[in-house]
């Protein structure tokens, strides 16, 4: 594979980097071999710009829904646990976005759309969660981005995350004797 792939306590963590290229063949690689072999959710941390109106930098959201700019396809998440993240909607784009993307209502990345349409092919949305940080407001000639910064934002939600990822991991455990419908 080719990116970077950690196992431990019955997680896969995978650095499947920037944009929707390599995911498709990525991320699809990966689930189709751990599917004959376990129960899977696919969880997508990162960041994301935001609108200046509807987002704070630093802030952790939880996607419901997802847009693709070049394709218009559309992806809905429910999740269905209780969670104290604030939901907001995503728009996916080619590149990023610089001039403070007033056309873009909540959060926008590269890849969430992706992440979406590879993984609803082996799992039901229900097992599905993507978690922003809001990295900057789509302002990046302003804004230093460095390993730091990022590291930085993603370490002050930690606690949130890691919670959320408790709760969300206990309805894999609590539904696998009754399979969802894929959606």
């Amino acid at each position: 594979m080719e990116f970077p792939l950690f196992r431990g306590e019955g997680l896969i963590l995978i650095g499947v980097g920037i944009g929707k290229n390599k995911i498709s063949k990525n991320l699809g690689t990966l689930l189709n071999k751990e599917m004959k072999q376990n129960l899977v959710q696919v969880i997508n941390i990162g960041v994301a710009g935001g609108n200046p109106q509807s987002t704070k930098i630093g802030q952790c959201y939880l996607v419901n829904r997802i847009m693709d700019a070049e394709t218009d396809q559309g992806h809905e998440i429910n999740s269905l646990i209780e969670h104290d993240l604030e939901e907001k909607s995503l728009v996916t784009v080619e590149k990023g976005i610089t001039d403070g993307g007033d056309s873009y209502p909540e959060l926008v990345d590269m890849e969430a759309s992706a992440i979406c349409a590879v993984s609803r092919q082996y799992i039901p949305t229900q097992q599905l969660a993507i978690i922003k940080i809001v990295s900057d407001h789509m302002d990046l000639e302003k804004i230093d981005l460095s390993f730091k910064t990022i590291a930085g934002l993603i370490e002050h939600n930690v606690p949130i995350i890691n919670k959320f990822l408790l709760d969300f991991r206990s309805i894999l455990k609590s539904d696998h004797n009754s399979k969802p419908a894929m959606n």
